[in-house]
C-alpha cells in the first residue's frame, strides 16, 4: 500500500508541476499575442510616422522638392537636385536608430509602447479641457441683433 501512495503522490507532483508549466505557457503566450496585436494595429503607424515626421527627414524632403521645383525651371539647378536626392539617400534619422535600439531589446514591444503610449493622465487632461473648452464657445453673445 506504501509504494502506491509514493507513485500517487509522484504523479500528482508531477502533473502539478504539468499544469503550472502549462499556466506559464499560455501566459506567455497570450503576453505574445498581445504584443502582436499592438505592433499590428499601433506600433507599426507609430514608426512610420515618427520616421516621417522626424525633423532631418522633413528637412530634407522639403530641399529634394524645392531642388526639384527649381530643376524643372532651370537646367543648371540639376547638380543641386541630384545633390538633394543623394542627401535624401545617405540621410541618418536618430528616430529610427532610436526605435532600432529598442528593437535589440527582448521586452522591445514594451518599449515601443513607452515611446508612443501617452499617460492616461495626460489623455483625460486633454479630454477635460477639450470638453470645457466646448461649453465655454458654445451659446450666444447675450446680444440680440435687431
Amino acid at each position: 500500500m506504501l509504494g502506491v501512495t509514493a507513485r500517487v503522490t509522484k504523479v500528482e507532483t508531477r502533473a502539478r508541476q504539468a499544469e503550472e508549466a502549462r499556466d506559464g505557457l499560455t501566459t506567455s503566450l497570450n503576453q505574445v499575442k498581445a504584443d502582436r496585436d499592438w505592433m499590428r494595429d499601433q506600433g507599426i503607424g507609430h514608426i512610420v510616422g515618427t520616421i516621417l515626421d522626424a525633423p532631418e527627414n522633413v528637412a530634407v524632403v522639403n530641399e529634394l522638392k524645392e531642388c526639384a521645383r527649381r530643376a524643372g525651371f532651370k537646367a543648371d539647378t540639376e547638380g543641386l537636385y541630384a545633390a538633394a536626392v543623394d542627401a535624401y539617400n545617405n540621410l541618418s534619422l536618430f528616430a529610427i536608430e532610436d526605435i532600432e535600439k529598442r528593437l535589440e531589446a527582448e521586452d522591445c514591444v514594451d518599449r515601443l509602447r513607452l515611446l508612443y503610449e501617452r499617460p492616461e493622465e495626460e489623455e483625460e487632461g486633454e479630454e477635460e479641457e477639450a470638453a470645457s473648452g466646448a461649453k465655454e464657445d458654445a451659446g450666444t453673445s447675450g446680444t440680440k441683433e435687431n
